[in-house]
């Protein structure tokens, strides 16, 4: 019951009904107390700061109930899962557009690549609009589910192949919000030791989309005869999402929560003097504004800082290779194995089981190896320790890719070009888990912008190589075409190696470096002994170190503190505040 209550009071439904009903329904519990306390009486020269009451405190996402928080997780696994295969759902309509409109191969192509292009700009968009603390997480879930659900009904009703192609960039654009937010929800959804299992499920949510949507959308176009069924399948998903969000996603973003426990206790006590930090640090300021320095910041960060760029340009390579390869499916299984529509798209479950056993692999190599290492008091990890599992992912790419490009011919079963498919999951999987993490654990105090970035990047990049497919295969042949993605990921492979010897070097000219307001932080910390290290796995803590500070959101790690002069050898312990941008 009290799940189902923390579910639903705290969602957009509970909080709007809570509004209408000027707080009759879904009333906080603390709050019947509040008029019994002895509270301050009201003092307009100074400030009630507003924070969790200690680090127990029931209104932080972390202490909820293990079925709200795993509701709230779902939900989340969820949208992320529909949305990538938003992306796939629509390759089997391709040809029926193409048919329908007279449009060529490239044409009817740009539906998927403008998608791509799309959420690679919505994170740079969504992601500040949701961490501004007047507005929050789920009102952002709920409006950009609803707009997408409605967009893809558009693009069901669409008459001709303009209509199309611009309804579905604004659908990617607008619908981005789980890869713009969905891992900070994780994030302050989850304790610290849960993080790297729930954040391995996301990213298994969204490997699973691409694969299984076109065996959906195959599946309802062979039932309806029409490409517009798979826009309608979309619809109906999308609805199912809305429905769902609006009603079981409760707020997880912590200055949203104490906002609104400051605006209680103002109603409350007649006392205006109660503001939480962001009220105080964050004046109100103009949204656009907002928005476009943040698209500023996050793109400046992404080009400018070194470490950054090498990782945005791996990741983007990687990316690019494989929705170029994707492309390439339709020619071997189509035209050289003679598949039916649904049998091409069970061929993609090759990639499914590999992604399965990377899933499994990566898991076991977090609880065996990596966790027993950060909880030693006497070990410093550093974040490069991430990017080991990315060295064994990058030479499994070019295995696949070349299995695949001398395998499919006519006089080899089908079954072996879909075994090489197989290695390229823990390629892609591994890749990407390690060199994001590391990002994360490495620039905590510009995460958002930082993976805004990235998603740009690997985005722009990976929507305009499949526009390519078409004239590389009919130029190259399948066996050429597939041999020069993997020579491009043969030349990828000593990436992770490289970025692992000289990060530390390039992380001296960048942002991950700068301690003008850390040194002060370190000395507190060092002197404080009731402060124990708190150890993140990539992500962030919410940490109460004092009631002065209890609204902050810190990052707490046993580091080496980096001086102007280079790394000192004295461990420290960092805090960062990551509700900070550029």
């Amino acid at each position: 019951m009290e799940s189902l209550n923390i579910l639903v009071r705290d969602s957009l439904f509970g909080r709007l009904l809570n509004y209408a009903s000027k707080g009759l329904f879904f009333s906080y519990n603390g709050s019947k107390t509040l008029k019994d306390e002895d509270l301050p009486s009201p003092d307009p020269q100074r400030w009630i700061i507003v924070g969790f009451v200690g680090p127990d405190d029931p209104d932080i996402p972390r202490n909820w109930p293990t079925l709200a928080r795993t509701v709230a997780g779902l939900n989340v696994l969820l949208l992320n899962f529909s949305f990538y295969a938003a992306s796939a759902l629509f390759t089997p309509s391709i040809s029926g557009i193409e048919e329908a409109f007279g449009a060529t191969t490239t044409e009817g192509t740009l539906g998927l690549s403008l998608f791509v292009i799309a959420y690679g700009i919505g994170p740079l968009i969504l992601s500040p609009l949701s961490n501004l603390s007047s507005i929050g997480r789920s009102p952002v879930y709920v409006l950009s589910c609803l707009a997408f659900c409605l967009l893809n009904i558009g693009t069901a009703l669409a008459n001709n192949l303009q209509t199309v192609l611009v309804l579905r960039f604004l659908g990617g654009l607008i619908g981005s919000t789980p890869i713009s937010v969905g891992g900070a929800s994780l994030m302050e959804i989850y304790r610290p030791s849960e993080i790297p299992y729930a954040i391995a499920l996301y990213a298994v949510s969204g490997v699973c989309g691409p694969i299984l949507g076109p065996i959906l959308g195959t599946l309802v176009i062979k039932r309806w005869k029409t490409w517009r069924a798979t826009l309608w399948l979309l619809s109906g998903i999308t609805a199912f999402t809305t429905i769902s969000t609006f009603f079981f996603l409760p707020e997880t973003l912590s200055s949203n929560i104490l906002l609104r426990r400051a605006k209680r206790l103002r109603q409350q006590t007649g006392n205006p003097a109660y503001h939480c930090e962001a009220e105080i640090q964050s004046p109100s300021e103009n949204l656009a504004l907002r928005i476009v320095k943040d698209m500023g910041n996050d793109i400046k960060l992404a080009c400018l800082d070194p470490v950054i760029l090498f990782v945005n340009v791996h990741t983007m390579l990687v990316y690019g290779v494989l929705y170029l390869w994707f492309e390439f499916f339709p020619f071997v299984f189509n035209g050289i194995y003679h598949f039916t529509a649904i049998q091409q798209g069970f061929a993609f479950f090759g990639i499914l089981v590999g992604a399965s056993v990377s899933v499994v692999a990566y898991v076991l190599w977090l609880y065996f190896s990596y966790q027993p290492r950060v909880a030693n008091a006497n070990i410093v990890v550093e974040p490069e320790a991430r990017l080991v599992p990315g060295q064994i992912g990058a030479v499994c790419i070019p295995i696949s890719l070349f299995i695949f490009a001398w395998t499919s011919r006519a006089s080899v079963h089908w079954i072996v070009p879909i075994i090489g498919t197989a290695f390229f999951a823990p390629g892609f999987y591994l890749t990407f888990q390690s060199v994001l993490n590391y990002l994360g654990e490495s620039y905590p105090r510009y995460a958002a912008s930082v993976f805004a970035g990235n998603t740009f990047f690997r985005s722009s990049f990976g929507g305009a190589l499949p526009l390519a497919a078409p004239r590389m295969l009919n130029a190259l042949g399948i066996g050429w075409a597939s041999s020069i993605l993997g020579f491009i990921s043969v030349a990828m492979v000593p990436l992770p190696f490289i970025l692992q010897r000289v990060s530390l070097l390039l992380g001296l000219r960048s942002v991950r470096q700068e301690t003008a307001f850390l040194e002060p932080i370190c000395e507190l910390s060092n002197t404080s002994q009731g402060l124990s290290p708190y150890w993140l796995y990539g992500f962030t803590l919410d940490a109460m170190i004092s009631p002065a500070l209890a609204s902050y959101h810190f990052d707490i790690r046993h580091r080496t503190l980096a001086t102007g002069s280079g790394r000192s050898s004295r461990p420290t312990r960092w805090l960062m505040p990551l509700s900070s941008r550029l």
